[in-house]
């Protein structure tokens, strides 16, 4: 497979979108792929979709071209590939659109929530290292005091800041690269996604995730008259939690058995309580695929709150925590220049 660098969410997002528009209207894949190349205004779009459209001429699976294209990620291949086998390759792109929307959506938050504490942290550095570098220190010496620990540590801190500024620029640069490989890469999403499961306030948002992605592939396997276990079998591949994923195996072998598949899905402890009820009612009379259709929008719409919730939580305390930061390094400054004030008026 040719390795190349994967498209953004935000182009994965617009070829899903525009993609499964063109499938739901009735055009083929290759009908498809031709009218985006005539559309491509650029030099590098026309090269991308031609590319596409002559690997999908001489292997005819989409899921396959997508795959040896480099440009896209595992999971969405994943999702192409039960499409493909259930015959409902047009929902499920205009599924992948809403998650990378949403994923859209998350990263925007995540940005402005890290942002703006990071530009008041960077703003309020710069103004205490000013007053100590170059206001206190010369205030303190023509008055003949002397600064305490606290603010000589600080002192020598600005100092030292200012001296390696140069290098100091470096290193944020550095990390900041690090945070945004961290969170707009496949590779930096996967191991972070490893790390909020282990972390107790943030685990639920990966659980939530992949539990979205479990009940739309199953979903679409129920719509399509697909076996249900060849459905949890595909399903897997679109899990990164290996506990849900555990589970989806112990369901597979349970059906592979005899089990039917509501008592398969609560007996592995996949589903439990409420859903496992409604998926129970849902295959009892027929509706299975809505009912999982409507717990995948449930478990994203999940996921997002809990995200939001905590942002809304993390600014706030950040940007408090730096306030408390700078008022106390101002005090420890101000203190002895107030008590040689409050000598010289009395």
């Amino acid at each position: 497979m040719r390795q190349k660098n994967k498209l953004t969410n935000e182009e994965l997002f617009h070829f899903c979108e525009q993609f499964s528009i063109l499938l739901h209207s009735g055009i083929s894949c290759a009908e498809g792929l031709e009218l985006m190349l005539d559309d491509s205004r650029t030099q590098r779009g026309k090269d991308f979709f031609q590319l596409l459209l002559t690997d999908f001429e001489q292997n005819g699976s989409f899921s396959q071209t997508l795959k040896n294209s480099g440009y896209f990620p595992e999971s969405m291949i994943s999702y192409i590939d039960i499409g493909e086998e259930t015959g409902c390759l047009d929902e499920v792109l205009k599924s992948l659109s809403e998650h990378y929307d949403q994923e859209i959506e998350i990263s925007e938050n995540i940005r402005s929530a890290i942002t703006y504490p990071l530009i008041m942290l960077a703003m309020m550095g710069t103004v205490i290292i000013i007053l100590l570098v170059n206001v206190f220190q010369q205030v303190f010496r023509q008055m003949g005091l002397e600064m305490n620990h606290f603010s000589n540590g600080l002192l020598n801190a600005g100092n030292v800041i200012s001296r390696y500024s140069a290098v100091l620029l470096i290193l944020i640069l550095i990390i900041t690269a690090g945070f945004s490989a961290l969170f707009f890469t496949e590779k930096g999403r996967f191991y972070l996604r490893r790390l909020s499961g282990r972390l107790p306030c943030i685990k639920d948002i990966p659980i939530s995730a992949d539990y979205a992605r479990l009940t739309q592939a199953i979903a679409m396997g129920i719509h399509s008259g697909l076996d249900h276990v060849v459905t949890l079998e595909m399903a897997q591949k679109l899990l990164s939690h290996p506990n849900i994923r555990e589970k989806a195996e112990k369901a597979q072998k349970l059906l592979e058995d005899g089990v039917i598949f509501e008592d398969a899905l609560s007996e592995s402890g996949l589903f439990e309580g409420l859903n496992a009820r409604l998926i129970t009612v849902g295959l009892r009379t027929g509706t299975a695929d809505e009912v999982m259709s409507k717990l995948a929008i449930r478990y994203r719409e999940m996921a997002l709150t809990i995200t939001g919730n905590i942002l809304s939580i993390a600014e706030p305390s950040i940007v408090i925590i730096f306030s408390l930061l700078v008022g106390l390094v101002l005090l420890s400054v101000m203190m002895p220049l107030l008590g040689i004030l409050s000598e010289i008026v009395m």
